[in-house]
């Protein structure tokens, strides 16, 4: 009887243990499917055009305070987060259902993301911190050799600078063209790119698989001192586009861009008359494997002469800046879309000058919404010739003022590059009065041009600068003929 009730005893036990197991089991899995977890938040470029140039991500988030860091630049009062919730969890900002890759907000306050499931809640901040700024590092440059006149690119294929170069030799005759490239940490001779004798009117410009394509004045042409195309080959050798000797007359000032990637234009100062005028801005085209020559710019008058060249061509439209030569100087901006010129502004000077420097510098860049910077010297604000940046609004078509005017070199030795940041950030690279290479940005809380950076106190000249898809950028310079760079990174 004893031995019966201590088996039915056991039982018992057994049951009531096994049932406590289970309830245990069963509460232990309604908490864990009732966690209110904020597992990754961030923001993507892809969600974010045109405001941010890389990903910027929290990944196993372990704290309710979330500090993600941006650069100063980046406008963050429009931003889309995405993010990741545990289980079936729901997320607001105040009372708004929050969709991840989906919704703006403002966060440049901090942002409360309340997380809820059934009964249970949780409270996420996040924060924006600001990146580490960025910093100028300078590149050792390896390869020996002498120049006069540089122009600098970042490739859009490998995000590094290749550099044209005009070679400086004993004889103007031996005289040539040439490119390096630096190719994963090293500095890389492309070769020569002239036949022989050329000049310091050089450019060159990428296709869409980063093959680099260069013009220059060739004093081999059947035509001496014609423009001559030419490419990096299969990436061997230079090879021809085209003919030898693309312009029907001589030329000096010339800038090459790709349209598309089949449609290759070149816009040269004719140095003589023949076809068009001289002094006249002629375009030719390269496509279907031959070259259209003596194209006119569309509305341009002949009689308008022509001195500083750039082109820009963003979203498939090529943008013109020309520099009128003519007293008391201005400039001038067209673009080529769909196979058509039309004229943006013509003539233009500030009421305020009397002059606009014309034998000194121009150069030029254009944001996504087609509203062209222009970098160029004039006295609107003093008798002396300072630097200033002036923006032409696509919306507005009208000119304005960027930041104040720079004191800078003076005379004919101004040497100027304009560049835009991905973000939309006007960048100057500029000669001091005492002609040192010199950096300025457009502050976006004064409105204002930020404290100058001066990369070394000697004096440089033909000054380049340019930006990576990323938000990186590069300087080049020439100092006592030698090539000096400098790299714009995170520290």
């Amino acid at each position: 009887m004893m031995m019966k009730l201590f088996k039915q005893l056991t039982i018992l036990c057994f049951l009531v243990a096994l049932t406590s197991c289970a309830r245990e089991a069963t509460v232990f899995e309604r908490v864990k499917q009732d966690e209110v977890k904020l597992l990754s938040f961030g923001f993507y470029e892809a969600d974010n055009p045109g405001m941010i140039v890389k990903d910027y991500v929290v990944n196993d988030i372990k704290s309710k305070d979330v500090i993600i860091a941006l650069p100063e630049e980046v406008d963050k009062t429009g931003l889309i987060a995405r993010f990741t919730l545990s289980n079936q969890n729901v997320a607001r900002v105040g009372a708004v259902i929050q969709k991840s890759g989906e919704t703006v907000n403002d966060f440049s306050i901090p942002v409360d993301y309340v997380l809820s499931v059934g009964n249970n809640n949780s409270r996420y901040t996040i924060r924006i911190d600001k990146a580490p700024a960025f910093i100028w590092k300078p590149v050792p440059f390896t390869y020996n050799d002498s120049a006069v006149g540089i122009k600098m690119k970042i490739s859009p294929a490998t995000k590094e600078p290749y550099i044209m170069y005009y070679e400086s030799r004993p004889s103007s005759s031996d005289q040539g063209v040439s490119m390096i490239a630096f190719q994963n940490g090293v500095w890389n001779s492309l070769g020569r790119i002239s036949d022989g004798r050329s000049t310091s009117f050089i450019d060159f410009t990428f296709n869409n698989a980063g093959i680099p394509y260069a013009s220059y004045v060739d004093y081999t042409a059947a035509v001496a001192q014609a423009a001559t195309v030419k490419k990096y080959d299969n990436g061997t050798a230079w090879s021809l586009v085209g003919a030898k000797g693309v312009t029907t007359t001589k030329i000096t000032y010339n800038t090459l861009t790709f349209n598309t990637d089949s449609k290759l234009l070149m816009v040269t100062m004719m140095d003589a008359a023949n076809v068009l005028a001289r002094r006249e801005a002629g375009v030719s085209i390269f496509e279907n494997n031959a070259w259209s020559t003596d194209n006119k710019v569309t509305g341009r008058a002949s009689s308008l002469f022509s001195w500083f060249l750039t082109t820009v061509t963003k979203n498939g439209v090529t943008y013109l800046g020309i520099v009128d030569a003519a007293a008391p100087g201005s400039f001038s901006l067209y673009k080529f879309e769909n196979n058509a010129w039309s004229k943006l502004v013509e003539q233009w000077r500030d009421p305020k000058a009397t002059q606009m420097h014309t034998s000194g510098d121009f150069d030029m860049d254009v944001d996504n919404e087609g509203n062209v910077y222009a970098a160029l010297a004039d006295n609107s604000s003093t008798a002396a010739f300072q630097h200033r940046v002036v923006k032409y609004d696509a919306a507005t078509k009208t000119v304005s003022s960027i930041g104040s005017s720079i004191a800078g070199a003076s005379g004919g030795s101004f040497s100027f590059d304009l560049a835009l940041s991905p973000l939309g950030t006007p960048y100057l690279f500029y000669r001091s009065s005492t002609n040192y290479p010199t950096l300025v940005y457009l502050d976006k809380d004064t409105h204002d041009w930020s404290t100058p950076y001066v990369f070394e106190t000697d004096a440089a000249a033909e000054l380049n600068l340019d930006f990576t898809s990323d938000g990186e950028a590069y300087v080049a310079y020439l100092k006592g003929r030698k090539l000096f760079v400098h790299k714009y990174t995170a520290p």
